[in-house]
């Protein structure tokens, strides 16, 4: 387990899943910082998104957790933000991919597309999934085409 991993959270709703993700993440001793029904805020899941995409951006977070009914929208939000690689998640097969061949900083996990069951699955192997140095010549070449 990698530690002093900082993480923004960001969710429109309460529900199970949502609960298995915050405790997954306090239970490995990650700093949260926490929007949307987590925090009480009533924020919209867009103004979420972009809470959590900021503290990312501004280094305030080391990763962003989108939690919500679907997911894109969480997501393609997050990607309008420069340095943000937003992936939606629903599996670890592709939380794993999204981290070790895109560096993806932020997590988009749609709760209609996951079981309770998933969730801690789908956390761990994005926070233990080191990025293929292989890969870093295609992750800055994203970079290069933000506008």
């Amino acid at each position: 387990m990698i530690k002093n991993i900082r993480f923004s959270i960001g969710a429109d709703n309460k529900s199970k899943c949502v609960s298995i993700a915050k405790e997954y993440l306090l239970k490995n001793n990650y700093p949260l910082i926490e929007y949307g029904s987590l925090a009480g805020d009533g924020l919209d899941w867009v103004e979420i998104a972009k809470m959590v995409s900021k503290d990312v951006q501004e280094n305030k977070s080391d990763f962003g957790l989108l939690l919500c009914c679907t997911g894109p929208g969480v997501t393609i939000v997050a990607n309008k933000f420069k340095v943000i690689r937003a992936a939606l998640c629903n599996s670890e097969q592709v939380a794993e991919g999204a981290r070790k061949w895109n560096d993806a900083n932020i997590l988009g996990i749609g709760l209609m597309s996951v079981k309770e069951t998933d969730i801690e699955g789908i956390l761990s192997t994005w926070v233990n999934t080191k990025v293929d140095n292989l890969e870093l010549k295609n992750i800055e070449k994203i970079s290069e085409i933000e506008l």
